[in-house]
Formats: C-alpha cells, structure tokens, sequence
C-alpha cells in the first residue's frame, strides 16, 4: 500500500508539458458551467430554506393557538 503512495506522489510531483490550448470560447464556456452550478446550487439552498422556514413557522404557530385555546 505504501509502495502506491509513493508512486502517486512522484506521479504528481513530477511535471510534465500539456501541450493544449484554450480558446477564449473554451474559457467562456467554463466559466457559465462555473456560474450556473452556483446559481443551481444557491436555488436549490433558498427554495430548501422556505421550507424549513415554513416547517418551524406551523410548528410555532400551532403552539400558539393552542396556548391561546388553553388561556380562554
């Protein structure tokens, strides 16, 4: 097992030319897939929150009236 992590190391220490291009096209089309997983993940956490929010809201709002019904 160790003798693998000693080949992984020296795998990624050791550098080697990538001989590759990026177009201004490519760069742009990296950064909207960027953009759109953090807007798919900032809609998915505020739609997840409404319904926490809306979960503790029943809770709290069912206990109210409930002290309300015991106090009259």
């Amino acid at each position: 097992m160790k003798k693998y992590l000693l080949y992984f190391l020296i795998f990624l220490l050791l550098p080697t030319n990538g001989f590759a291009y990026f177009d201004p096209g490519t760069g742009a089309f990296i950064v909207q897939a960027i953009l759109g997983f953090l807007a798919a993940v900032a809609a998915t956490f505020a739609m997840m929150w409404t319904k926490v929010k809306m979960f503790f809201l029943k809770i709290f709002s069912k206990q109210k009236f409930e002290e309300q019904k015991k106090n009259k």
